[in-house]
Protein backbone atom coordinates (compact mmCIF):
# COMPACT_ATOMS: atom_id res chain seq x y z
CA UNK A 1 0.00 0.00 0.00
CA UNK A 2 2.96 2.02 1.28
CA UNK A 3 4.55 1.39 -2.50
CA UNK A 4 1.73 2.45 -3.98
CA UNK A 5 0.67 5.52 -2.54
CA UNK A 6 5.38 6.57 -2.86
CA UNK A 7 4.80 5.91 -6.98
CA UNK A 8 1.32 7.89 -6.65
CA UNK A 9 3.78 10.81 -5.20
CA UNK A 10 6.73 10.15 -7.46
CA UNK A 11 4.28 11.05 -10.76
CA UNK A 12 2.81 13.90 -9.08
CA UNK A 13 4.10 17.98 -10.32
CA UNK A 14 6.38 19.65 -8.05
CA UNK A 15 3.79 21.62 -6.45
CA UNK A 16 1.72 18.20 -5.60
CA UNK A 17 4.30 16.89 -4.44
CA UNK A 18 5.38 19.65 -2.11
CA UNK A 19 1.85 19.73 -1.11
CA UNK A 20 1.90 15.68 0.31
CA UNK A 21 5.32 15.75 0.93
CA UNK A 22 4.68 15.08 4.50
CA UNK A 23 2.47 12.37 4.50
CA UNK A 24 5.27 10.40 2.31
CA UNK A 25 7.75 11.31 5.61
CA UNK A 26 4.80 9.58 8.20
CA UNK A 27 4.54 7.16 5.94
CA UNK A 28 7.65 6.31 5.58
CA UNK A 29 8.89 6.89 8.85
CA UNK A 30 5.53 4.84 10.11
CA UNK A 31 6.81 1.69 7.43
CA UNK A 32 10.41 1.52 8.63
CA UNK A 33 9.24 1.59 12.35
CA UNK A 34 6.59 -0.89 12.64
CA UNK A 35 9.22 -2.88 10.28
CA UNK A 36 11.63 -3.14 13.35
CA UNK A 37 9.03 -3.89 15.07
CA UNK A 38 7.68 -7.17 13.55
CA UNK A 39 11.55 -8.02 13.13
CA UNK A 40 11.18 -7.57 16.80
CA UNK A 41 8.06 -10.21 17.06
CA UNK A 42 9.44 -12.39 14.51
CA UNK A 43 12.96 -12.62 16.86
CA UNK A 44 10.99 -13.37 19.86
CA UNK A 45 8.81 -16.02 17.87
CA UNK A 46 11.64 -17.92 16.87
CA UNK A 47 13.19 -18.04 20.51
CA UNK A 48 10.30 -18.75 22.31
CA UNK A 49 9.41 -21.75 19.89
CA UNK A 50 12.23 -22.76 18.56
CA UNK A 51 15.51 -22.12 20.07
CA UNK A 52 14.74 -22.09 23.61
CA UNK A 53 11.41 -24.06 23.60
CA UNK A 54 12.41 -26.20 26.64
CA UNK A 55 12.56 -23.15 28.57
CA UNK A 56 11.13 -23.49 32.49
CA UNK A 57 7.56 -22.68 31.59
CA UNK A 58 7.55 -23.20 28.11
CA UNK A 59 7.41 -20.35 25.39
CA UNK A 60 5.38 -18.33 27.63
CA UNK A 61 7.76 -18.52 30.39
CA UNK A 62 10.49 -17.53 28.03
CA UNK A 63 8.20 -14.67 27.29
CA UNK A 64 8.02 -13.06 30.70
CA UNK A 65 11.58 -14.33 31.78
CA UNK A 66 12.65 -11.91 28.73
CA UNK A 67 10.78 -9.23 28.45
CA UNK A 68 13.39 -6.86 29.23
CA UNK A 69 15.86 -7.82 26.93
CA UNK A 70 17.51 -5.03 24.69
CA UNK A 71 15.80 -6.45 21.29
CA UNK A 72 12.61 -6.60 23.25
CA UNK A 73 12.48 -2.86 24.18
CA UNK A 74 13.61 -1.92 20.76
CA UNK A 75 10.87 -3.20 19.05
CA UNK A 76 8.62 -1.51 21.76
CA UNK A 77 10.11 1.43 21.28
CA UNK A 78 8.91 1.31 17.72
CA UNK A 79 5.83 0.61 18.24
CA UNK A 80 5.75 3.26 20.43
CA UNK A 81 6.86 5.63 17.97
CA UNK A 82 5.18 4.53 15.20
CA UNK A 83 2.25 5.07 17.97
CA UNK A 84 3.27 9.18 18.14
CA UNK A 85 3.57 9.22 14.64
CA UNK A 86 -0.10 7.67 13.77
CA UNK A 87 -1.88 9.53 16.51
CA UNK A 88 -0.61 13.15 15.45
CA UNK A 89 -1.89 12.22 12.04
CA UNK A 90 -4.68 11.36 13.25
CA UNK A 91 -4.95 14.70 15.06
CA UNK A 92 -3.78 16.52 11.45
CA UNK A 93 -6.64 14.80 9.84
CA UNK A 94 -8.95 16.05 12.57
CA UNK A 95 -7.54 19.48 12.41
CA UNK A 96 -8.23 19.38 8.88
CA UNK A 97 -11.72 18.11 8.36
CA UNK A 98 -12.98 20.51 11.17
CA UNK A 99 -11.30 23.08 8.74
CA UNK A 100 -8.30 24.48 11.36
CA UNK A 101 -10.60 25.04 14.25
CA UNK A 102 -8.04 24.62 16.87
CA UNK A 103 -10.65 24.55 19.44
CA UNK A 104 -11.57 20.84 18.30
CA UNK A 105 -7.96 19.63 18.64
CA UNK A 106 -6.76 21.28 22.12
CA UNK A 107 -8.01 18.28 24.02
CA UNK A 108 -6.38 15.74 21.82
CA UNK A 109 -3.28 17.39 22.04
CA UNK A 110 -3.13 17.40 25.89
CA UNK A 111 -3.75 13.86 25.98
CA UNK A 112 -1.27 13.23 23.11
CA UNK A 113 1.25 14.73 24.85
CA UNK A 114 0.43 12.70 27.63
CA UNK A 115 0.45 9.57 26.67
CA UNK A 116 3.78 10.31 25.32
CA UNK A 117 5.12 11.05 28.79
CA UNK A 118 3.47 7.94 30.07
CA UNK A 119 4.73 5.78 27.33
CA UNK A 120 8.23 6.90 27.52
CA UNK A 121 8.02 5.85 31.28
CA UNK A 122 6.63 2.97 30.37
CA UNK A 123 9.42 2.23 28.21
CA UNK A 124 11.91 2.82 31.01
CA UNK A 125 10.49 0.85 33.20
CA UNK A 126 9.87 -2.33 30.33
CA UNK A 127 13.64 -2.13 30.00
CA UNK A 128 14.32 -2.87 33.81
CA UNK A 129 13.84 -6.65 34.74
CA UNK A 130 10.26 -7.88 35.14
CA UNK A 131 7.40 -8.45 33.28
CA UNK A 132 6.03 -6.04 31.03
CA UNK A 133 2.53 -7.27 31.55
CA UNK A 134 2.28 -8.11 34.86
CA UNK A 135 5.41 -6.03 36.55
CA UNK A 136 6.23 -2.52 37.20
CA UNK A 137 5.57 -1.19 33.52
CA UNK A 138 1.81 -2.25 33.94
CA UNK A 139 1.62 0.69 36.68
CA UNK A 140 2.79 3.08 33.49
CA UNK A 141 1.87 0.92 30.32
CA UNK A 142 -2.24 1.12 31.73
CA UNK A 143 -2.24 5.12 31.94
CA UNK A 144 -0.28 5.19 28.54
CA UNK A 145 -2.49 2.51 26.60
CA UNK A 146 -5.79 4.50 28.27
CA UNK A 147 -4.82 7.91 27.09
CA UNK A 148 -4.02 6.67 23.79
CA UNK A 149 -7.03 4.94 23.73
CA UNK A 150 -8.99 8.43 24.94
CA UNK A 151 -7.54 10.37 22.12
CA UNK A 152 -8.56 7.90 19.29
CA UNK A 153 -11.88 7.49 20.67
CA UNK A 154 -12.27 11.49 21.07
CA UNK A 155 -10.47 12.00 17.50
CA UNK A 156 -12.70 9.07 15.72
CA UNK A 157 -15.79 10.73 17.38
CA UNK A 158 -15.04 14.47 16.13
CA UNK A 159 -13.90 13.17 12.56
CA UNK A 160 -17.55 10.77 12.48
CA UNK A 161 -19.47 13.71 13.42
CA UNK A 162 -17.75 16.26 11.20
CA UNK A 163 -18.68 13.80 8.38
CA UNK A 164 -21.96 12.55 8.85
CA UNK A 165 -22.66 16.46 9.44
CA UNK A 166 -20.81 17.59 5.99
CA UNK A 167 -23.06 14.41 4.52
CA UNK A 168 -26.28 16.49 5.57
CA UNK A 169 -24.99 19.52 3.81
CA UNK A 170 -23.56 17.96 0.56
CA UNK A 171 -26.81 16.01 -0.13
CA UNK A 172 -28.59 18.23 -2.64
CA UNK A 173 -24.62 19.37 -4.06
CA UNK A 174 -22.84 16.43 -4.41
CA UNK A 175 -23.56 13.10 -7.09
CA UNK A 176 -24.53 10.11 -5.02
CA UNK A 177 -20.80 9.16 -6.59
CA UNK A 178 -18.55 11.84 -5.18
CA UNK A 179 -20.78 12.23 -1.54
CA UNK A 180 -19.82 8.17 -0.88
CA UNK A 181 -16.06 8.76 -1.68
CA UNK A 182 -15.74 11.38 1.03
CA UNK A 183 -18.55 10.84 3.51
CA UNK A 184 -19.59 7.00 2.35
CA UNK A 185 -18.73 4.12 5.11
CA UNK A 186 -15.04 3.57 3.65
CA UNK A 187 -14.52 7.55 4.32
CA UNK A 188 -15.64 7.33 7.84
CA UNK A 189 -14.22 4.03 8.83
CA UNK A 190 -10.39 5.05 7.26
CA UNK A 191 -11.00 9.00 8.46
CA UNK A 192 -12.14 8.05 11.65
CA UNK A 193 -9.34 5.16 12.38
CA UNK A 194 -12.47 3.51 13.80
CA UNK A 195 -11.67 -0.13 13.94
CA UNK A 196 -7.62 1.11 15.54
CA UNK A 197 -10.06 2.72 18.37
CA UNK A 198 -12.22 -0.23 19.29
CA UNK A 199 -9.02 -2.59 19.21
CA UNK A 200 -6.97 0.10 21.61
CA UNK A 201 -10.44 -0.07 23.79
CA UNK A 202 -9.82 -3.84 24.12
CA UNK A 203 -6.16 -3.50 24.75
CA UNK A 204 -6.94 -1.12 27.03
CA UNK A 205 -8.80 -3.58 29.50
CA UNK A 206 -7.34 -6.71 28.55
CA UNK A 207 -3.76 -5.27 29.24
CA UNK A 208 -5.24 -3.07 32.19
CA UNK A 209 -6.86 -6.19 34.23
CA UNK A 210 -3.40 -8.43 33.29
CA UNK A 211 -4.89 -11.04 31.31
CA UNK A 212 -3.14 -13.53 29.32
CA UNK A 213 -4.48 -12.28 25.77
CA UNK A 214 -3.51 -9.00 26.30
CA UNK A 215 0.17 -9.79 24.77
CA UNK A 216 -2.11 -11.51 21.23
CA UNK A 217 -4.58 -8.28 21.20
CA UNK A 218 -0.72 -6.00 21.77
CA UNK A 219 0.37 -7.82 18.73
CA UNK A 220 -2.80 -7.12 16.51
CA UNK A 221 -3.19 -3.52 18.02
CA UNK A 222 0.65 -3.23 16.46
CA UNK A 223 -0.64 -4.46 12.87
CA UNK A 224 -3.41 -1.79 12.93
CA UNK A 225 -1.25 0.55 14.28
CA UNK A 226 1.24 0.24 11.12
CA UNK A 227 -2.19 -0.02 8.74
CA UNK A 228 -4.32 3.04 10.15
CA UNK A 229 -2.06 6.17 8.71
CA UNK A 230 -1.33 3.85 5.53
CA UNK A 231 -5.10 3.78 4.93
CA UNK A 232 -5.04 7.29 5.04
CA UNK A 233 -2.09 8.37 3.17
CA UNK A 234 -3.47 6.21 0.47
CA UNK A 235 -6.70 7.88 0.47
CA UNK A 236 -5.01 11.24 -0.11
CA UNK A 237 -2.80 10.40 -2.24
CA UNK A 238 -5.45 9.11 -4.36
CA UNK A 239 -7.58 12.27 -4.07
CA UNK A 240 -10.31 10.58 -2.28
CA UNK A 241 -9.98 11.92 1.01
CA UNK A 242 -10.69 15.57 2.41
CA UNK A 243 -8.59 18.40 2.18
CA UNK A 244 -8.07 21.98 2.81
CA UNK A 245 -8.72 23.33 0.17
CA UNK A 246 -11.69 20.55 -0.16
CA UNK A 247 -13.15 22.19 3.35
CA UNK A 248 -12.93 25.47 2.59
CA UNK A 249 -14.90 24.69 -0.71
Amino acid sequence: MFCHSLSLYFNFNAMLRKQYRLYIIIGTASTALISVAVFSNIVLVQFMWIDHRDFEGGPMGYLLATSSAWWQVFGTAADMTANFIGDGLLIYRCYIIWHGSWLIVIFPIVLYLASMAMALVTLVQSAKPGDFFTGMAVNFGVPWAVLSVALNVYVTVAIIVRLMAARRRLKGILSKDALSIYTGISAVLVESCLPFSVLGIVLAVTYGNALSVASAFLFIWGVFLALAPQFIIFRVMNGKSWTTDLVAQ
